[in-house]
């Protein structure tokens, strides 16, 4: 068994074909569109303006059996003053010596750019596909959600490390109830003069985006981990979810015509992911995969934010609400994900309309 960072063409297929025979045989494992992968890893992505990676594989053979990311996130370490590397595209056989082989390629690369500790799953940033999933293994997952063998938690903390963050992901169906203070506290705050709601214009998506990411980076800007939307991350976001997105899971809350908050839900692609396994290149799959998009029952909300001058108004409480009332209604089922598991306010009102955690994803520390 050798590890081998990589280069190629040819290198960089076998990276992102290796998941797809790894876990050709799981019911719940969902891989995106391998030229999408290849976009992103693509040294041209806007991304990397910003950042810079090593990627290797692990192989017995002329077989892979493993692959790892490493990352320096410069605009990451700029904004919180702090020297982390971070390690994403983690795929392993259940194999010790294997992992501990990628880790230390992994870490060896990172020690030689000045990190000082390594963090992850990131693929490639919080901002993307983000935690390793340790509980709730039993269903899809949502898009934009990690899905991973239950083995993978052993082997990162053979590896060195342990927990720094659980991010929690919650489910709430059409059936669910709010509870009753939920409902006055929301009624209370409905009454407030200038109070508006309205759906995305997508004949003015610059101008919303723009409008967007302001208040996400407002929003965010304390959370730990956060990285700062930049205009091109947010024309990215644009490009990817114009597509799918749907008026119905969307919602900009105004007050007297000013922007203080907004929600963004999505259908849940993940169901037609699945049938195209990595590819359109099969008619047969494609057309599955057309009908399956037609008939998602389940959405994921990926986005909400009230800028802070808003807060203790409860318009955070009227968005959740607004996505339950006109978002699940549509969808049957919705996930909301992900959440800070010390975000206490947030998870009290989330569960207090009606939603129950049932999935949680682990972000590791290892100091180096």
């Amino acid at each position: 068994m050798q590890v081998k960072q990589i280069h190629t063409p040819q290198e960089i297929n076998e990276f992102i074909d290796f998941p797809f025979t790894l876990y050709k045989n799981d019911p719940y494992w969902v891989g995106e569109l391998k030229a999408d992968t290849r976009h992103l890893l693509d040294h041209h992505n806007p991304f990397w303006q910003q950042a810079s990676r090593a990627l290797f594989l692990a192989y017995e053979g002329e077989k892979p059996v493993g692959r790892i990311m490493a990352l320096v996130n410069t605009a990451h370490n700029e904004y919180h003053q702090e020297e982390i590397g971070f390690f994403g595209f983690f795929d392993c056989i259940e194999d010790e010596k294997v992992s501990a082989a990628l880790f230390a390629a992994a870490e060896k690369w990172l020690k030689e750019q000045g990190a000082t500790a390594m963090r992850g799953p990131a693929n490639p940033s919080s901002n993307h596909v983000y935690g390793l999933l340790v509980d709730g293994f039993d269903s899809l997952p949502s898009i934009m959600m990690p899905y991973n063998f239950p083995y993978y938690a052993d082997l990162i903390e053979k590896a060195g490390f342990a927990k720094v963050k659980d991010l929690l992901a919650f489910y709430r169906t059409r059936d669910d109830k709010f509870s009753e203070r939920f409902l006055k506290v929301c009624a209370r705050c409905e009454r407030a003069k200038g109070i508006t709601l309205r759906r995305l214009n997508l004949h003015k998506i610059d101008e919303e985006a723009e409008t967007i990411r302001r208040i996400y980076n407002e929003a965010w800007a304390e959370n730990w981990g956060f990285v700062p939307l930049t205009r091109q991350d947010m024309m990215d976001i644009v490009k990817e979810l114009k597509p799918i997105l749907r008026l119905e899971g969307t919602c900009v809350i105004e007050e007297n015509g000013k922007p203080a908050g907004f929600y963004i839900c999505i259908p849940n692609m993940n169901h037609v992911l699945k049938i195209l396994n990595g590819s359109l290149k099969n008619p047969w799959r494609v057309l599955k995969a057309l009908w399956a998009w037609k008939h998602i029952k389940d959405a994921r909300l990926i986005m909400l934010g009230v800028l802070p001058e808003f807060r203790k108004r409860g318009l955070d409480l009227i968005l959740i609400k607004h996505i339950v009332t006109h978002g699940v209604a549509v969808w049957d089922a919705a996930e909301l994900s992900w959440v800070l598991e010390d975000n206490a306010g947030m998870i009290r009102g989330i569960e207090e309309c009606g939603c129950h955690p049932y999935k949680r994803y682990r972000v590791y520390q290892k100091e180096l």
